[in-house]
């Protein structure tokens, strides 16, 4: 017992509560699920909890507005005419859901969380939502034969998406015949 006193004594009284704070919390923590009645299938969350819904763009739409601001943007530049772009996407849209990870015996499962709405309808908790990845960029344009022009486009292209210069092609576009 005395060895007990001399150990409280030399951490002081902040510090021994931070432990036992911070143990409280630990126990909380790992028995969150069986606390708040979580089923088997893996943890639910209140709607309430949820980002709000917001319009989801999808893969054809963020495609189409990122050709559009491509080519306002070139559009300004000096020598450039009559632009247009075609990008090409590596995949659609990516949605990281959330993970609940609990050890159970000699290993630990991974289960995703699920959110219920009013009508007890489940899906799983998206955290992030990730925008596709462009793969390639053409530009036809008045004044895509001009090297410098060019080079210029490539770069500013390259700049926005971080796609590799061999992935960009610019070409000089036909001239109107009036």
């Amino acid at each position: 017992m005395e060895e007990v006193k001399k150990v409280i004594q030399k951490a002081g009284p902040f510090r021994i509560g931070a432990v036992v704070l911070c143990g409280i919390l630990l126990l909380l923590i790992s028995c969150g699920d069986s606390l708040f009645g979580a089923g088997e299938g893996g943890s639910t969350v209140s709607p309430s909890a949820t980002p709000a819904a917001e319009e989801r763009e999808t893969s054809g739409q963020y495609k189409e507005r990122m050709e559009n601001e491509l080519a306002e943007l070139l559009k300004k530049v000096e020598g450039v005419e009559n632009v247009q772009v075609m990008l090409t996407l590596k995949a659609s849209n990516e949605k990281v859901t959330l993970k609940d990870n609990t050890n159970r015996g000699n290993g630990s499962e991974e289960e995703t969380v699920l959110i219920e709405d009013s009508d007890r309808n489940s899906s799983p908790y998206v955290i992030q939502e990730k925008e596709p990845e462009i793969e390639g960029v053409v530009v036809v344009c008045r004044g895509g034969d001009d090297s410098v022009i060019k080079r210029e486009i490539t770069e500013a292209v390259s700049a926005l998406f971080q796609i590799e210069s061999h992935k960009i092609k610019v070409m000089k576009g036909k001239e109107a015949k009036e």
